[in-house]
């Protein structure tokens, strides 16, 4: 504050001195009561104060609180009440926090307590800010038993809201980044508890608690008994059913939960519940997971994979028929857990690629990887199984070599490394070849991709889809799904990159023919998502459920309200294919979730679909099903033949001829469009918007568009603008030529490595960098044509080829962020900026940060090396700050020690470190670095040795570097005795005088003009003469600063020499003079005042100019005893005085010479005009001779002259138009004679007139008049 007045009042006084006016006292007034409010509130209180007390004017925080008010959690706190809140603090939390409460009620028998964990409200940004609660001491607990994070809705069920530890202790963490902060959340906790409805009840009052589980009374259901068994009666009153023991029983046509869906409309219900909810489930029930993928095999279904945060089985068989899971048995070569993958079924066999294999190591991240991060590095590897009824043979079936008939993927025979892909199984050609397509993913090297890669099933290569159309934008976590109707695949929504650093869902569809590998745009969805599912739920109609739905908070902002940060969805949509139409149908509630799985139930009497398990905050293992309608045989009138879409889940079409409703597969894709049918209600409406978005050719086609060298709607808007099109007109992708598709296909790359990675093929397999297709352009963060480009950036690139390295491929801290990718410590891992969503989807980075590496695996330690993780931690507080570490006291009583992994019981290793000397959340009393013993009351006994200071002996003395933490040692500064301190890290000395530079304030900073001397120690700033310069010390790197010199050499000899200069705080200054004849300096000024100094050096007292190209005079300026921030204007003049007399003569002068020059203009001008004048009276001459000649009947009237106008004989227009002769008879006079003259007293005159506009007549009676005057007007 005091920093920001004196900036102030020095541009006040400098620049508004002389204008003084109503607003300057007003601006006073304004400041004093700024500072008399900031003085006020920088004094605390035992009131303001909210979480400490105040001692000495500071807030002194409470265990587990920090800030200035003590309003924000931090580091970790031990619980030991039995019930109790926590909170992060009043309001918003505060951004880059990490709190820690490690909950550990005391024991009332010999089983450790049930302790319930309940959110009565949270409110955090989606996907970055998560609340972690660890059922055990550590984050490597027994289990992970939620990852929080977005906006809970108070309709949230409570097997959501609230969790149950059965270790007798819970770990619970909140971590926030930098970018985003909301409300924040309330957390209630109690031991020997069940879940409630309420933190004061048990079993919401409807049951009995039992150990940390609920038995409920025989009309309630769910893990807190707060779920009536019969939702709403059943509907019984509307006949929808009776309820019995196990729920509601519907009657014939009715279905839902609760009965309450009318005949023949699809309905979503409970296949089974999560275990404690109610209702049967399955026996053998596999734990829960998400990211994982389900299919259909047989009779049975297949669950594969996924993120379970613990050990389980990789393959799941569930038997429809005895509703029973079992694990199979693997046999062979068995492939490690991985989740975002992709899995297919071809006959008998499994077919599994890609994803992120999960990862146990324990010492990952420098020990600091909990059960939350397990996601490991992303893989190419393709599994294959052949499938019996308990067990599946497995394989890697990863290729090892290139197809040498197709190119592989960006040039890996492999396949790529991907996660958040998906995979549909095929078959192409006229000899129905089986592929695997796998479409988009992210990549860690090559980011978000949008290449559509063949795996051939049976020759087990890879290949590149040379794909064509619409610019389809790949991303991560999308969906795909195979119609066999239309025999297209339908590509929905995803994980996008917005740029290099920002990443969002999308809401796009895309439609993908097999046969011609072509891209069609469709309407997008109503809302963007990721980690979705969709599939066919019928001949037509696809089924889209779940999903994250949110976009970035920041933008959702307050005016969205905080519902616009809910992660996780229920609603569902269904699209119908033909139509091009989507419809919103409502889900269950408490069904939200994203990374589930689904797919068609075999065997069952309508089509139906399963959503299994997924993530919400939490793991889940229950189930969704969805049932259509009735048949389309059932509808008996076009309108809800034509609405069984949106009601019953079927597509139908209605026939006219015969007044029939028939399903539309039974008439097939084509034949639906035919005009003999309707399957739409309203026929699908081209949107023209998108011509105007397409580039290219292919992808104006491809969306309906004609192209003629720009995209138009149609082919009659390209006739239309012929006359301004150069190019032929498209209709269809084959017709386009490829002479564009260069930059069609760049386009589609959304990283450096992608876009320098398409190469043009030689003929003969080799590739050269000369035939690159795309390069990287910084400038605009795009791919771009290379080749067909004349940029000389598309030369050089071409030439290079060179792209920054991938993220992926860092592993140290300093490496990573240096490079601005974001660093996940508690992984080990370095993301992309706009791979952060994709890389951790369900809260797998525990903490991460884009800059500064404290606490992290830094420059010195890789991942899990000696020097990152917990051992990066040199003092008890920072190492207890992180959850993952405890701190290790050497017992010597000094406070020396070091940082461990592990939890409150002991760490990770117990052999290095014995149980009396292991403190996990509070530090040992004596905190003296080793460099000093404690008194009684545990304070350090000063002084404190190794050149350490402070209370805790933890930083070194002035004029000292170094750590002294944990024993470390602080050494002198050697600074030439130009500083009095120097950085505590590296040792480089903060000079004192401006203009000295090097680590020891050895050289001067000759780059920013400052010169050292021949005769004077030190640095100058060489002042030119009649400038005035302002210095201004007010940065960061000028806070060390005290001193400042100048030096200036008057050239003009006859010519006094006038200096200023002007300090905006108190400052000294020394002014000498140095002459050609006395080397040295004699001092002129000492110890004055700068802060308004003014003098005149007359040249009569000193000798002034330059003599042989030495300066005979130099002054040097000595500004000293300051404390920045301060602002300093100087300045040398030698204006010569004002010669009043030769000032009048040369001013008189040069303006009698300035009107000689006007005269004598004017008469050029005169001159000018008189031969303009006589061009044209030549030019008329001329005219007037070049008439052709011919003859004209006139009739004369007997009688006296007319009035008004004459009527001309002839009106001959000239070649330009603009000018033309007119000829009139004109009587001559007769003298007074009475008698004409000879030929009959008539003549014939020309002249040549100008033609002018149509006089507009103002008045009724002149309004008809001839021709000649209507239409022109002779001037």
């Amino acid at each position: 504050m005091v920093e920001s007045l004196q900036m102030f009042l020095f541009l006040f006084k400098s620049k508004y001195r002389r204008k003084w006016s109503w607003f300057s006292p007003f601006l006073c007034s304004v400041l004093i009561v700024l500072l008399f409010c900031h003085g006020v509130l920088a004094k605390c209180s035992d009131h303001n104060c909210l979480n400490g007390v105040c001692k000495n004017d500071t807030c002194v925080c409470y265990e587990g609180w920090q800030g200035p008010q003590c309003q924000h959690c931090g580091g970790k706190i031990k619980l030991t009440e039995p019930t109790g809140i926590i909170t992060d603090g009043p309001g918003n939390y505060s951004v880059s926090t990490q709190c820690s409460w490690l909950i550990v009620p005391p024991r009332l028998g010999p089983n450790p307590p049930a302790l319930r964990v309940r959110l009565e409200s949270f409110a955090t940004e989606c996907g970055w800010d998560h609340l972690y609660v660890y059922d055990g001491d550590s984050v490597r607990a027994e289990r992970l038993l939620a990852v929080f994070s977005g906006v809970l809705d108070n309709k949230d069920s409570g097997w959501t809201r609230q969790v149950i530890a059965r270790s007798g202790s819970v770990l619970l963490h909140f971590f926030s980044d930098d970018a985003y902060a909301m409300e924040g959340f309330n957390v209630t906790y109690a031991a020997y508890s069940c879940p409630s409805n309420d933190h004061r009840t048990n079993c919401s009052n409807h049951g009995e608690c039992d150990e940390g589980s609920c038995r409920c009374e025989p009309d309630w259901v769910g893990v807190a008994c707060d779920q009536p068994l019969c939702p709403n009666d059943c509907n019984a009153e509307n006949g929808g059913g009776v309820c019995t023991a196990s729920g509601c029983v519907c009657a014939a046509g009715r279905g839902g939960s609760a009965c309450g869906a009318q005949g023949g409309a699809a309905a979503w219900r409970w296949a089974w519940r999560e275990e404690g909810e109610g209702g049967a489930r399955p026996r053998g029930a596999p734990p829960p997971a998400a990211g994982h993928a389900l299919v259909a095999h047989e009779q049975d279904l297949l669950r594969v994979g996924g993120e379970t945060f613990a050990d389980a089985p990789f393959l799941h068989r569930y038997k429809t028929v005895e509703n029973e899971w079992i694990a199979m048995e693997a046999r062979g070569e068995v492939p490690l857990p991985r989740f975002a993958h992709s899995t297919v079924i071809y006959g008998n066999e499994l077919i599994v690629y890609g994803g992120v294999v999960a990862s146990d190591e324990p010492e990952r991240g420098g020990g600091l990887a909990g059960l939350e991060g397990r996601a490991g590095e992303v893989t190419n590897e393709v599994w294959r199984a052949r499938l019996d009824a308990a067990h599946a043979d497995w394989r890697n079936a990863t290729p090892t070599a290139c197809s040498p008939h197709r190119p592989a993927p960006l040039k890996h025979c492999g396949g790529l490394h991907l996660s958040g892909h998906t995979a549909v199984m095929v078959q192409m050609g006229p000899t129905k070849k089986p592929v695997m397509l796998v479409f988009f993913g992210h990549s860690p090297y090559y980011g978000y991709l949008h290449l559509v890669q063949e795996y051939y099933v049976e020759e087990g290569w890879w290949g590149a889809a040379g794909t064509r159309g619409a610019a389809a934008r790949g991303g991560f976590a999308h969906s795909a799904a195979y119609d066999a109707l239309s025999a297209r695949v339908y590509v929905h929504a995803g994980l996008v990159s917005e740029s290099e650093a920002t990443q969002a869902p999308s809401a796009a569809l895309y439609e993908y023919e097999i046969e011609t590998r072509i891209w069609r745009p469709l309407p997008s969805a109503p809302t963007p998502r990721y980690l979705h599912t969709a599939l066919f739920v019928s001949p037509g109609m696809m089924l889209v459920f779940g999903g994250n739905a949110h976009n970035d908070s920041a933008s959702a902002g307050a005016g969205a309200g905080a519902a616009a940060a809910r992660c996780y969805a229920a609603a569902a949509h269904l699209y119908h294919a033909r139509c091009r139409t989507w419809y919103t149908i409502p889900g269950l509630d408490s069904s939200a979730r994203a990374a589930h799985a689904a797919a068609l139930l075999p065997h069952a009497p309508r089509p139906t679909a399963i959503v299994h398990a997924g993530f919400d905050g939490r793991l889940r293992s229950d189930a969704l099903l969805f049932e259509t309608g009735d048949k389309c045989s059932t509808r008996r009138d076009e309108a809800s033949c034509l609405g069984s879409a949106q009601r019953a889940g079927t597509a139908c079409v209605w026939r006219a001829n015969d007044q029939t409703c028939v399903a539309i597969e039974e008439i097939g894709w084509k034949q639906s469009f035919d005009e003999s049918v309707k399957a739409c209600v309203n026929e699908p409406v081209f949107d023209e918007r998108r011509c105007a978005r397409a580039e290219y050719c292919s992808a104006c086609v491809a969306s309906g568009c004609a192209w003629c060298g720009s995209c138009l709607p149609t082919a009659q808007h390209c006739l239309r603008h012929a006359h301004q099109q150069h190019a032929l007109m498209s209709l269809s992708v084959d017709e386009c030529v490829s002479a564009g598709g260069g930059g069609e296909v760049c386009g589609r790359y959304h990283s450096c490595a992608a876009c320098h990675a398409h190469l043009h093929r030689h003929p003969h397999g080799s590739e050269e960098l000369s035939q690159r297709a795309c390069y990287w352009d910084y400038d605009t963060v795009k791919c771009r044509p290379a080749n067909s480009s004349t940029d000389i950036r598309s030369v050089a690139a071409t030439a290079t080829g060179v792209c920054s390295a991938a993220c992926a491929t860092f592993r140290t801290c300093a490496n990573c962020t240096a490079e601005e990718c974001i660093w996940c410590a508690s992984a080990g891992r370095c993301v992309d900026k706009n791979a952060y969503g994709a890389s951790f989807p369900m809260g797998g980075c525990r903490a991460w940060s884009t800059n500064g590496c404290a606490g992290a695996a830094g420059a010195a330690g890789g991942a899990g090396g000696a020097g990152g993780g917990c051992a990066a931690h040199a003092s008890c507080a920072a190492c207890l700050a992180e959850p993952a570490c405890g701190w290790c006291d050497d017992g010597a009583g000094g406070g020396r020690g070091a940082c461990l992994p592990g939890g409150e019981r002991r760490p990770h290793h117990p052999h290095v470190c014995p149980h009396r000397r292991w403190h996990f959340t509070r530090c040992p009393a004596c905190q003296c670095n080793g460099h000093a013993v404690c008194d009684g009351a545990a304070r350090c006994v000063q002084p404190c040795g190794a050149r350490a200071v402070g209370p805790h002996c933890d930083t070194c003395a002035p004029a000292h570097w170094g750590s002294p933490l944990n024993g470390g040692l602080c050494q002198p500064c050697e600074c030439n005795a130009q500083a009095v301190s120097c950085a505590v890290d590296t040792g480089r000395c903060y000079c004192s005088t401006k203009g000295l530079a090097g680590d020891r304030c050895d050289k001067c900073d000759n780059t920013n003009h400052y010169h050292a001397d021949l005769f004077n120690k030190g640095c100058y700033y060489d002042l030119a003469v009649d400038y005035q310069f302002t210095f201004n010390l007010s940065k960061k790197e000028d806070r060390h600063l005290s001193a400042i010199n100048f030096r200036n050499a008057p050239v003009k000899p006859d010519v006094d020499a006038d200096f200023s200069i002007t300090c905006s705080a108190h400052a000294r200054m020394n002014l000498t003079v140095r002459t050609r004849s006395d080397p040295a300096e004699r001092t002129l000024f000492s110890d004055v005042n700068c802060t308004n100094f003014r003098y005149k050096f007359a040249k009569s007292e000193h000798a002034f100019g330059v003599e042989d190209n030495v300066t005979l005079t130099t002054f040097f300026v000595y500004v000293y005893d300051f404390r920045p921030p301060l602002w300093i204007q100087i300045s040398f003049s030698q204006y010569p005085k004002l010669n009043l007399q030769q000032f009048f003569i040369t001013f008189s002068s040069c303006f009698l010479l300035l009107l000689l020059v006007a005269a004598a203009l004017w008469k050029i001008k005169q001159k000018y005009d008189l031969y303009r004048r006589r061009q044209r009276l030549f030019v008329e001459m001329e005219q007037m001779a070049s008439r052709p000649f011919s003859q004209v009947s006139i009739e004369l009237e007997k009688g006296g002259g007319g009035s008004g106008v004459p009527a001309p004989v002839a009106l001959e227009p000239c070649r330009s138009g603009r000018a033309a002769v007119l000829s009139l008879l004109v009587r001559l006079p007769t003298g007074g004679t009475g008698r004409a003259p000879p030929l009959g007293g008539l003549a014939l005159a020309s002249a040549l007139v100008t033609l002018g506009h149509q006089h507009h007549a103002h008045h009724a009676p002149h309004a008809n008049t001839d021709r000649w005057r209507r239409d022109n007007q002779c001037k």
